[in-house]
């Protein structure tokens, strides 16, 4: 008994978060289609994680959440110490990228590719 009301407790959250993503525009194929290729975002608080993020992406960045569907990892990133922090370096330096470009590289790759760190800015003389 005690299994099957843990097994629906967890369906019903499931089914919360992608009702949640439905809301917010997504479609059920969109839905389906992420969840196949990041499947932890059934798991994530709909209050702290999928809605601010999804705000700030759509509010702030002014980006389509069909960025989302393209990038389901999106959601899996700290918003205050990667999400936020790299939109602005990009914003500042007015450039655009996917959010997959943007996010899934480490600090190093991403300061060389976007702020020119760690390049060579003339050619050594010979």
């Amino acid at each position: 008994m005690l299994v099957g009301i843990v097994f629906l407790h967890s369906f019903t959250a499931m089914l919360s978060r992608m009702m949640y993503l439905m809301q917010i525009g997504l479609s059920k194929k969109d839905v389906g289609f992420m969840v196949r290729r990041f499947s932890p975002l059934l798991g994530y608080s709909i209050k702290n994680v999928l809605m601010p993020k999804a705000e700030f992406l759509v509010d702030v960045m002014e980006k389509p959440l069909s960025d989302l569907v393209d990038y389901p990892r999106y959601f899996s990133y700290s918003l205050e110490k990667k999400i936020k922090p790299r939109f602005w370096v990009l914003k500042g330096r007015n450039l655009e990228c996917s959010l997959k470009d943007m996010l899934n590289k480490n600090d190093e790759e991403f300061a060389a590719e976007f702020m020119g760190v760690g390049r060579r800015l003339a050619s050594p003389i010979e």
